[in-house]
């Protein structure tokens, strides 16, 4: 008999809401433009999705305990690598925004930043 993971709706919401935060992030930059966008401007945004970032990841980073010698234990603890990957790309472009104020490519880079953050919620939404 297989075990199967289902999905886990707090997850797949929390990851759905990190997309949303950084997505308004990509909208403050260009509704900004062409002068640059502060920090303070984008700031809320991105305190935003890193709680739900992490939220998703509390979340997650539970199922490889209670799924530990399963076969979908793998595919747990690889989804909530993915969500740990998320997190530390949220944080990453946080801080050199924070730092070194907005890069000409920053709405590259935060498109990028919500690409990695796609994985996890793709992932998530794919279980049955």
């Amino acid at each position: 008999m297989r075990l199967l993971i289902t999905r886990n709706e707090a997850i797949y919401t929390k990851l759905d809401g990190a997309h949303s935060s950084l997505t308004k992030i990509e909208t403050t930059l260009e509704t900004k433009a062409p002068q640059r966008a502060r920090y303070r401007d984008v700031e809320p945004y991105d305190i935003e999705a890193l709680a739900m970032v992490k939220d998703a990841g509390d979340i997650a980073g539970q199922r490889p305990a209670y799924l530990y010698g399963k076969p979908s234990a793998t595919a747990a603890r690889l989804l909530a690598d993915n969500i740990d990957r998320c997190h530390h790309a949220i944080e990453m472009s946080r801080a050199s925004f924070e730092a070194d104020g907005q890069q000409p490519n920053e709405a590259d880079n935060i498109s990028i930043v919500r690409n990695i953050c796609g994985i996890p919620k793709t992932m998530e939404g794919s279980l049955k």
